[in-house]
């Protein structure tokens, strides 16, 4: 069975392929971006993704999901981690915080 990196570069290959997006990076770990802002990123060995908030409230129903905290005590409250379950759950979350990102840019 692949690692999740390897899971998450597959994943990372076919958004910027596919789905316009490029890499980018936040808080030293590897990501996505859309027009110039980060969507998603690794953050071993889950997925972490911005959402808006019905998206926030259905993906913290998954196992393991939680709000993203990374000093410790003040969680972030759009940008949710996602454990690996399988490779469309994390490419469907994917997908969502691309939308959701290119919907807060101003035209």
């Amino acid at each position: 069975m692949k690692e999740t990196i390897e899971l998450f570069e597959d994943l990372r290959t076919e958004l910027i392929n596919n789905h316009d997006a490029i890499k980018g990076s936040i808080f030293g770990h590897k990501g996505l971006k859309v027009q110039g802002k980060v969507f998603v990123f690794y953050n071993e060995p889950n997925l972490v993704v911005k959402l808006k908030s019905e998206d926030v409230e259905e993906a913290l129903k998954l196992k393991g999901a939680q709000n993203f905290d990374p000093m410790g005590g003040k969680p972030m409250k759009e940008w949710i981690e996602i454990p690996y379950n399988d490779n469309q759950q994390w490419f469907d979350y994917s997908i969502k915080g691309m939308a959701y990102v290119r919907s807060l840019i101003k035209k």
